[in-house]
């Protein structure tokens, strides 16, 4: 969906956003999750009227790290007539694993001299990597995927899925369950995938059991044994929540509904997986290569338009 930053009546306003994203209209996103990005991400800005070029500059947009220092070497390229704008990153990218501000500053003007009511600011994050250029991918974050996306891709390798609720639904309860708990709803749909077979089950989790990751689930345990949940939102927020406990030491902001959550803060176990990878031989024993497949069904979903 677009959201428009409105600026004076009839004059200038802005849109940030990514390949999937839209910024919503706020002031500040101190607040907010920062979105993960690679560390060559480019930036688009679309205007609603051509901007003057003389504006653009690295004193009217400018990036920051998490210490406030400027970032140098930023390239700014106008395209459609003024209207967009590409900001593109420094010559050898933004530094692994840093939080940064894209500040967007009131003095850029249209061509008819009109100026942004107010600055616009927008946090990210790039993705940590290991030293042979490996993507880590984190656990908590912003989805980059949609409801309809996730369902149509289990829908072509599974047009009848086991479930309580039509797939649709459990998407978008994904997706809502992970926004409450800062984790990444859109990737832990694609663990219950890999977990489920595109819930056909078959496994050791019966389909009527709502429970979309095998929580509760231990190796030669009997058919059913693991945990049962009384509803599709419920068994999903156990997810969640079991996600967010390797992720981190935060608590949880809803009522915890996940069975083994319990045994995580225990053994002092809060937080000790902080990425999708992280999990390999923790969530799944023993679990080779985990985290990485459920991160390629991620990126196969992430190609459908």
């Amino acid at each position: 969906m677009k959201k428009y930053f409105k600026l004076k009546k009839n004059i200038i306003y802005v849109l940030l956003f990514t390949t999937i994203f839209t910024f919503r209209n706020v002031y500040c996103y101190a607040d907010e999750i920062p979105e993960d990005v690679d560390y060559k991400k480019e930036w688009l800005i679309k205007f609603n009227q051509s901007v003057d070029p003389v504006t653009i500059n690295n004193q009217n947009i400018i990036v920051k790290d998490s210490n406030d220092n400027l970032v140098d070497g930023l390239e700014f390229v106008l395209l459609n007539n003024g209207q967009d704008l590409k900001i593109k990153a420094p010559l050898y990218g933004y530094k692994n694993d840093e939080n940064y501000s894209l500040i967007i500053s009131n003095n850029v003007s249209s061509l008819k001299g009109k100026k942004m009511k107010d600055l616009k600011i927008r946090k990210f994050k790039i993705k940590k990597t290991l030293e042979e250029g490996k993507i880590i991918n984190s656990i908590i974050g912003k989805e980059d995927l949609s409801a309809e996306q996730m369902a149509k891709f289990v829908l072509e390798h599974n047009p009848s899925p086991k479930l309580s609720v039509n797939i649709y639904e459990l998407a978008k309860m994904f997706l809502e369950e992970g926004k409450l708990e800062g984790v990444r709803g859109d990737i832990a749909f694609c663990q219950s995938i890999k977990e489920t077979g595109y819930f056909k089950y078959g496994g050791q989790v019966l389909p009527e059991q709502n429970n979309y990751a095998g929580i509760g689930a231990l190796n030669n345990s009997p058919v059913g044994k693991g945990a049962w949940f009384k509803e599709a939102r419920e068994g999903v927020k156990a997810q969640i929540q079991h996600l967010k406990g390797y992720a981190t030491t935060e608590e949880l902001k809803s009522e915890c509904v996940d069975p083994r959550y319990f045994i995580l803060k225990k053994y002092g176990l809060l937080g000790v997986a902080p990425n999708w990878e992280d999990l390999n031989g923790k969530w799944a024993v023993p679990g080779n290569n985990y985290g990485q497949e459920i991160i390629k069904i991620h990126d196969r979903i992430k190609q459908i338009k």
